[in-house]
């Protein structure tokens, strides 16, 4: 009687462990299978790989950059495709930087195209630059030159032929500016190019809308764009330092005291208030000080 006993208790066990080990793999098994979107990509995430594989040295990736994004995204208005043309504008950034090998050739002399976009546009374009134009232009670029040499810079008509019908109007708000910011220009041969009101008439634009538009795709680019006017309006740049002689700047003088009269309750003039005092005391070594806190870091 023991002996059956303890064999019927046996295989109860053994028949328990079975449906268990059954119950663990229909319940793996389902979960693999009731949550397979888990692992879709959103269209953002499907244009940041594909643009991730492109060769950011060749400025014909631009267009293959942008011809993914409208096989992606649906025309219409949405933060969604705010997402794909801030990628998208990322992107021209990096191969604004890298793709100049692919535009430009040391033997040609490409000064007829800078600024043609708002002078004269492509019939201005001399049949000898034509080919060279093109490639640029339908690339999302225009060109530029600095310094003697000449560069690739982001063209804002590209992005209101290509991007305005897909973006919300905070971004479009947005791009326009940067298009109006870049037509003026900024900098040139590392000096500030624009007039002191310019630079704090920018600032302050910048500040406001990226508070306006706080956690929006636009918000965080127009972030990005204050962090450069403000480090600017609180250094200078090299050849136009806000401190000069141990002392501040003619230029930098003027900017400050027009900000105090045309925006004293801006986020921006109160945090450099207690900086400009000092500056104006000619408490240069204080002044340097308090840099890590203001912009991150220090200057000599």
């Amino acid at each position: 009687m023991t002996k059956i006993f303890r064999n019927c208790l046996i295989f109860s066990l053994c028949l328990t462990a079975c449906v268990s080990n059954n119950k663990e793999q229909q319940n793996s098994d389902s979960t693999t299978v009731e949550n397979p979107e888990e692992y879709n990509l959103t269209k953002a995430e499907a244009l940041e790989d594909y643009i991730l594989a492109l060769d950011s040295t060749d400025i014909e990736s631009v267009g293959k950059a942008t011809s993914k994004f409208k096989e992606l995204f649906e025309k219409k208005e949405s933060p969604e495709n705010d997402k794909g043309v801030a990628l998208i504008m990322d992107y021209i950034d990096k191969v604004s930087m890298y793709a100049h090998r692919s535009a430009f050739d040391d033997e040609t002399n490409y000064r007829p195209l800078v600024n043609i976009e708002f002078d004269g546009g492509k019939a201005a374009v001399p049949s000898d630059l034509e080919q060279a134009y093109d490639k640029i232009n339908r690339n999302g670029f225009r060109v530029r030159e600095t310094e003697g040499m000449f560069d690739l810079e982001a063209n804002p008509i590209y992005f209101q032929e290509n991007f305005y019908p897909y973006i919300t109007s905070d971004l479009e708000i947005l791009l326009q500016q940067i298009g109006r910011d870049n037509m003026e220009g900024y900098a040139d041969d590392a000096a500030i190019a624009i007039p002191f009101q310019s630079l704090v008439q920018r600032t302050v634009w910048y500040e406001d809308f990226a508070n306006k538009t706080k956690g929006s795709v636009a918000g965080e680019k127009a972030q990005k764009e204050y962090e450069k006017y403000f480090t600017t309006l609180t250094i200078g740049m090299d050849n136009t330092p806000a401190i000069e002689s141990q002392q501040i700047s003619p230029y930098f003088q003027e900017a400050y005291s027009y900000l105090k009269d045309f925006s004293p309750n801006s986020a921006t003039y109160k945090k450099l208030e207690p900086y400009i005092a000092l500056l104006q005391e000619q408490k240069i070594d204080e002044a340097k000080a308090m840099l890590p806190s203001l912009i991150g870091r220090s200057i000599n």
